[in-house]
């Protein structure tokens, strides 16, 4: 079932300034009022198209949305924490939404859907994926992977991860740095699942895949801008990498394909919260709305190149390259049951790093 009962929204205009927050440095800075928001987002291109999309409303309304991001969602729970009242909308992680509810205080607001019908927009089965199944404080926001790519003109199409371990790709691979994501995509290839990492026989399983698909590689990226320079310089015939980084390389007319192996991959999907301490809910609740329009998706897709997952997409959509049906395609990471084990995952990656 849909979380939804039908409200009658507002209008209000929205117009864009933005700072960059640096731990502690923000406090005092923040706080919005009856004709200002606050948004917590993490910087970079998602975030200026957000900036973008929603500057429509300038006609029509006469609310400022002042834009603030943040480095990742350790910083984007300090932030709220340490300034109550000071953000009225954030967008964490599938792994941030873990982290804020981890902490002693409620810190995202239960959400009334119903204030937000255009959600209907997206099928039940996003509504419903495993960071937000069961909770109340959060919406879908757009599909984000980490499957494959390869160089065309170098490399003949293939669909598994097996593919990354044969020899002739000695010195021609190249995989992300981060241990949890390697490890979850080392998970799927392995056939084992991510969440049950705890079980030892498990964890043996998934270490031994990730030395066997480190023997290729000459490199692990460390950014989006590191893989596609990879790519681009043909260092790297096939990565692990982002599918808005691989439609940038296609964009540029490098002979790049990316796609989701059949085995799985890691998503890093995002979603928006509102912070409990808010008092500008309502205001929020009408700007969700007027997001999730269905035409107001498509733009924020094409503009971040990263696919929001609506009904009867249009190919704007499912030709990005990380489009995908339906979540049951992605592994999705259960931080609760990952993060504990977190020490662990890294001593045991950088032992295969270094052998």
């Amino acid at each position: 079932m849909r979380k939804h009962d039908r409200h009658s929204p507002t209008r209000r205009r929205v117009l864009q300034t933005g700072i960059v927050a640096t731990g502690l440095g923000i406090a005092g800075c923040l706080g919005g009022s009856g004709d200002t928001l606050q948004y917590l987002g993490r910087g970079g291109v998602t975030q200026e198209a957000f900036r973008n999309v929603i500057s429509d409303w300038e006609d029509e309304n006469d609310v400022t949305v002042q834009h603030t991001s943040v480095a990742d969602d350790t910083e984007m729970v300090n932030v709220v924490s340490e300034n109550p009242g000071g953000i009225d909308l954030c967008n964490p992680s599938s792994g941030g939404f873990i982290r804020f509810r981890g902490q002693d205080e409620k810190l995202l607001a239960d959400l009334d859907y119903g204030e937000i019908p255009n959600y209907d927009n997206l099928p039940e089965a996003w509504h419903n994926v495993p960071f937000l199944e069961g909770n109340e404080d959060g919406l879908f926001r757009y599909i984000s992977s980490q499957g494959l790519a390869y160089n065309t003109e170098l490399v003949d199409e293939f669909s598994s991860w097996d593919e990354i371990e044969q020899s002739e790709y000695g010195d021609l691979i190249s995989l992300h740095a981060t241990p949890s994501a390697r490890f979850a995509n080392a998970a799927a290839a392995a056939g084992e699942d991510i969440n049950q990492i705890g079980d030892d026989a498990v964890f043996d399983a998934i270490v031994d895949k990730v030395d066997a698909q480190h023997q290729n590689v000459f490199q692990y990226w460390t950014s989006g801008d590191q893989q596609m320079q990879f790519l681009r310089e043909e260092q790297a015939h096939i990565s692990s990498a982002w599918g808005g980084r691989v439609a940038s390389l296609q964009a540029d007319d490098v002979p790049i394909e990316y796609f989701i192996p059949e085995e799985g991959a890691v998503t890093h999907s995002e979603g928006y919260a509102i912070p409990e301490a808010s008092e500008n809910k309502e205001t929020v609740y009408d700007l969700l709305d007027w997001v999730y329009q269905r035409e107001n998706l498509v733009d924020l897709s094409v503009q971040i190149d990263y696919p929001v997952p609506i009904s009867d997409p249009p190919e704007e959509i499912t030709s990005l390259p990380d489009y995908t049906d339906h979540p049951d395609n992605l592994v999705w990471v259960d931080w609760s049951q990952v993060l504990p084990h977190n020490d662990k995952i890294s001593q045991a990656f950088n032992e295969v790093r270094g052998s």
